[in-house]
């Protein structure tokens, strides 16, 4: 049910305990989110853990308020009032977290996908908003005072999302809440060196491959290439090394649909989409059972053919750029 941003604060006022649970395939949005919210709680007094199914990328591991998370396992036993989801635009989003919910829907999603589905008791959904941190940042604001912690666990969702100030998403907003932030002793220079500047050889080399497999079309407006199974194993290459390997592709001068498609044991591919600056990928992403931002989306698919389904998606993308119906 949609709600208002008091009708979620005035919820998590009344509430004791509470579990936040973000999204699997973590990225910077999702750890901030979870993080900062339980912090928040936490300063309130309340009891409050966080929880994401999938490993968060050993990159951010060691940043500011990270160390709440904890895996669905450590969490099995934890008798919670409310149950909160955050940067999931759907159920299936949390994974194996969705045990905990117990067959029931959370009480509180917040979210700024558009393609939300609205699956809880409260549904708080800015499409408009850069990341899910700036509803939590709203939450925050209106209950507790900002320490250098919970300010840098905030700012790194807002810093990523937008790709660090660079992305169309980067409105005034963003630039106020993130000074806000930096004044309340976010520090963004150490975000930007643990998110940006972590490459080890290993996904060197396994970049080189991915752009020996790139093909550029459409007068060089679309760009796509493929990481086999095979090309992970052979470098050594653990799914959270392929973050951030599509903004390669998408940086490509004069692309604006790029495409990234990591194959995975037993027939499992994740497709990563991104646009510049008026391609709406997220209509691809939906026509293959996916979702996400007009400029940022994706899919994961199962039992199929990296092949095949690489000429079905680049088909579909080839009529989005062909297409003024989906451009934003």
């Amino acid at each position: 049910m949609k709600s208002t941003l008091d009708e979620v604060i005035d919820r998590l006022r009344v509430a004791q305990r509470v579990l936040v649970i973000g999204h699997i395939k973590p990225d910077g949005d999702d750890i901030s989110s979870v993080a900062s919210l339980v912090l928040i709680l936490r300063k309130l007094g309340k009891t409050a853990e966080g929880c994401i199914a999938d490993p968060i990328p050993w990159f951010y591991r060691e940043l500011p308020g990270v160390a709440v998370i904890k895996p669905v396992d450590a969490l099995s036993d934890y008798d919670y009032d409310i149950a909160v989801t955050v940067d999931a635009s759907d159920l299936s989003r949390i994974g194996e977290a969705v045990k905990l919910l117990h067959g029931n829907p959370p009480d509180i999603t917040l979210d700024h996908h558009k393609t939300n589905t609205g699956f809880g008791r409260l549904d708080f959904c800015v499409p408009e908003y850069a990341a899910t941190a700036m509803i939590v940042y709203e939450i925050g604001k209106k209950l507790v005072d900002y320490d250098p912690e919970l300010a840098a666990a905030t700012l790194l969702g807002i810093a990523t999302d937008t790709g660090f100030f660079k992305y169309g998403n980067t409105d005034y907003k963003v630039f106020t809440y993130a000074a806000e932030l930096v004044r309340a002793g976010g520090n963004i220079q150490k975000i930007a060196t643990a998110v940006l500047e972590h490459r080890t050889i290993n996904e060197i080399n396994l970049m080189i491959e991915m752009f020996n497999t790139l093909q550029i079309e459409e007068d060089g407006r679309l760009a796509w290439a493929y990481i086999s199974h095979e090309m992970l194993t052979r470098n050594g290459c653990t799914e959270e090394e392929t973050e951030g390997l599509i903004g390669e592709i998408r940086a490509i001068y004069g692309v604006e649909i790029a495409i990234l498609f990591i194959e995975w044991p037993e027939n499992h591919v994740h497709i990563s989409f991104r646009s510049k600056n008026y391609a709406d990928v997220s209509e691809i992403a939906r026509a293959f059972g996916g979702g996400g931002h007009a400029r940022a989306a994706g899919c994961s698919c199962n039992n199929v053919q990296l092949q095949t389904l690489m000429e079905k998606v680049v088909s579909k993308a080839r009529k989005i750029l062909t297409d003024p119906a989906p451009f934003q």
